[in-house]
């Protein structure tokens, strides 16, 4: 693996603070990495901290399990690849993981960390493909007679912060490239979520995929 490091997001849930130190450290030389001890905080993360391509998840933790997460992952945003890390695995529960988490990968601890880089690779290949898809589809959809009736048009700045918000940039980072407030980046974002109709930053980048007004290159 050369020393690019990737663009595209992976956020990583383990209620195991050792392991999931461990593991960020051994990704993040390669990666853009998040991370989490607390499951429904990382659904949390996903809405408004958004877009990730790819969400590692311990199976056993607290208030909801492994599965359960990616199952409510999949309502947020499909695309993102779901891949299941534990020390624990059982017959019924990667049944689960495949029938209701949608699973792109399920790995046993431990594994080693080439592995799960290359499983890593694989599954941000698979959202960049079905990111493609996605846009692919919508240009067949829609014209830009239809995208005038479905949202009222962004400015210039609007549409500059939904190109940031895509490349996974935090409020303040923004601001910064922009030489705005956070306060001012977070009207136009409020002024983004009214135009497009939804309520935080994973809905909006998909919105505005699904509207052509990016592409997907803007958040590779």
């Amino acid at each position: 693996m050369t020393n690019t490091v990737f663009h595209t997001r992976i956020l990583i849930v383990d209620d195991d603070e050792r392991y999931l130190s461990s593991l960020r450290r051994a990704l993040r030389g390669n990666f853009n990495i998040v991370t989490t001890k607390d499951p429904v905080q990382a659904l949390k993360i996903i809405e408004y901290q958004g877009p990730f391509a790819v969400v590692i998840s311990d199976f056993q933790m607290p208030f909801i399990n492994g599965v359960e997460l990616f199952s409510r992952i999949v309502a947020i945003d499909k695309n993102i690849q779901r891949i299941m890390l534990t020390g624990c695995a059982e017959l019924q529960m990667a049944i689960d993981a495949v029938n209701h988490g949608k699973i792109t990968a399920f790995l046993t601890k431990p594994t080693p960390i080439v592995t799960i880089r290359s499983v890593v690779l694989d599954a941000i290949r698979a959202y960049q493909k079905s990111i493609a898809t996605q846009l692919f589809h919508s240009k067949n959809l829609l014209t830009k007679q239809n995208i005038s009736h479905l949202c009222s048009p962004l400015t210039i700045k609007e549409k500059e912060i939904l190109s940031f918000v895509a490349k996974g940039l935090t409020n303040a980072e923004i601001s910064k490239e922009l030489t705005i407030t956070v306060g001012t980046v977070k009207c136009h974002l409020n002024n983004l979520f009214s135009k497009l109709d939804v309520h935080n930053r994973t809905k909006v980048v998909a919105k505005g995929l699904e509207l052509g007004l990016i592409t997907s290159d803007a958040i590779l």
